[in-house]
């Protein structure tokens, strides 16, 4: 890329993710010198479902790290190493001869609702969540198995293994379904306290564990790009390939979040706060508020997603925004340039709008599925920018609500990084840090999951020390917002309000789910 030197080595970090694999090649300082993106289908044939095209991400995986090394220009012999990054909670089957028996059900899929409420029935949700780590959700693969097995049976006797997105692309790389302790640490599978598979839950759903991927360690060597990869992607055949960890724990790593004290936040569509902890941290409450997954590294990672963040402002976009859009296409810019442009001119507090974004359910801190949003305080002399500004601010306000449950557990959380596309905005960078009252750091590489997997497989070459080192001498801040404290005692009250708002409305979402 121009501007950047080629400070070697280089590596490559694959990104595979949900919506899309990404591949990035970084130097030494973490600097992006070529990139490429691949979508992949979310195939939906029923309300209910969300499933991926195991082929289909291999392709894109194979795709994206060839073209990387084109937009790159460098020699395939500067590569000292690839990595990998990879979504979490996805399950598919896989039989003897590698041939996948289903899609992958990924963590958009609803059906192991009833599943993972039986499960929770047996052994108890609060004894699950102890042992894994994972608050009691459909989510996990640990319900999707049963799912299996009640509804494929036929299909479950022939499976082989149980494979994630990840070790998928592992398995038709080496011929071995190996697998991080990090991704294998959002299946409720796996022990969080001794990173071993739990042989309670296994015998939960009485699954052996020969049918799982091979555990491997983050910066572990597992293998070599062999000469069908190599004639795919133009790396050259011997490339050392480290394992990689999950999207959540290299975001963390890759916004340079890595030190006590430091949280990070990802407002893409989905949102999160997460922070990096020496030792597993479980929510005391019996109510299982947040999660706490392994990372890397002796590293643990306890946090909330929430699935309403910029999904609600592309939900405006879509139903309502045709005047930024048309702006934008005027301009030559991104709509959402448009929108919050907007938003800006109004105060913080939206003049006493308040929002609650529960457009699709809500995972943390409140686990609702049945709840909904709802726009509170309207006036005559309220807008669209005030409904935009109000979107940007309820998103913030439910981070908030994660954010003081895990700080009452005893995390301190001082400053907080912030990525995802949501904060590519000046404005809600600002919200966030007014609303959370902390300062806010927005760093240079957007894609910090993918930088997350190049920086361990720094930390594997010994460039660096440790995660501390490598976030030294691979991320870079571009900006920081303070809070404001007039802005923040305003907010506070109407986080208050918020709250108060969501629980009287609890009983309507039954009553709506009735009618």
């Amino acid at each position: 890329m121009e501007g950047k030197e080629q400070k070697y080595p280089l590596f490559l970090g694959v990104d595979v993710g949900t919506t899309n694999v990404r591949s990035f090649i970084f130097n030494s300082l973490g600097e992006v010198l070529g990139q490429s993106f691949r979508g992949l289908t979310i195939h939906k044939p029923k309300p209910e479902m969300a499933e991926e095209d195991t082929e289909e991400i291999w392709k894109a995986t194979l795709e994206t790290m060839r073209d990387s090394m084109k937009t790159s220009g460098v020699s395939a012999s500067d590569v000292a190493m690839v990595s990998f990054s990879a979504q979490m909670h996805g399950v598919s089957m896989i039989d003897r001869d590698g041939k996948p028996l289903t899609r992958l059900l990924t963590w958009l899929d609803l059906r192991a609702a009833k599943q993972c409420e039986r499960l929770s029935q047996i052994m108890g949700s609060y004894e699950i969540y102890s042992r894994t780590g994972g608050p009691p959700l459909f989510i996990y693969p640990l319900a999707k198995i049963l799912w299996f097995k009640e509804n494929l049976p036929e299909k479950f006797k022939r499976c082989h293994k149980l494979l994630s997105a990840k070790d998928y692309v592992m398995y038709r790389m080496f011929g071995e379904p190996y697998l991080d302790r990090s991704v294998a640490s959002g299946s409720q599978l796996l022990n969080v306290h001794d990173l071993r598979w739990d042989e309670m839950i296994l015998e939960l759903v009485e699954i052996d564990q020969d049918k799982l991927p091979t555990l491997r360690g983050e910066t572990e060597v597992v293998g070599e790009i062999p000469r069908e990869v190599s004639e795919c992607t133009g790396l050259k055949r011997g490339t050392p390939v480290v394992l990689g960890a999950s999207d959540a724990a290299l975001s963390n790593i890759g916004l340079g979040a890595v030190e006590e004290g430091i949280a990070a936040i990802n407002l893409g569509s989905s949102g999160a706060i997460r922070v990096l902890s020496d030792k597993p941290f479980i929510d005391e409450d019996e109510r299982a508020r947040f999660f706490c997954y392994y990372a890397a590294q002796g590293r643990w990672l306890p946090g909330g997603a929430i699935n309403n963040a910029g999904i609600v402002l592309r939900w405006f976009r879509d139903v309502f925004g045709e005047p930024e859009v048309r702006d934008a296409l005027k301009l030559g810019v991104d709509p959402y340039e448009v929108i919050t442009k907007k938003a800006a001119k109004v105060k913080p507090g939206s003049e006493g709008l308040v929002m609650v974004p529960f457009f699709a359910g809500e995972r943390f801190p409140v686990r609702d599925p049945k709840a909904k949003g709802v726009l509170f305080g309207l006036t005559l002399a309220h807008g669209r920018a005030h409904v935009i500004r109000a979107i940007m601010e309820s998103v913030t306000y439910t981070l908030r609500w994660i954010m003081e449950i895990m700080e009452k557990q005893g995390v301190t959380i001082k400053e907080i990084r912030i990525g995802g596309g949501g904060a590519r905005s000046s404005l809600w960078r600002q919200i966030a840090a007014d609303v959370l009252g902390r300062t806010v750091v927005h760093t240079e590489v957007e894609e910090a999951s993918a930088l997350g997997a190049a920086m361990l497989a720094a930390i594997s070459l010994g460039l660096y020390r440790d995660l501390e080192d490598a976030s030294k001498g691979m991320v870079k801040a571009v900006s920081r917002h303070e809070p404001d404290l007039e802005a923040h005692q305003r907010y506070t009250s109407m986080f208050g309000v918020y709250k108060r708002l969501y629980e009287t409305l609890r009983e309507f979402y039954d009553e709506l789910q009735r009618i």
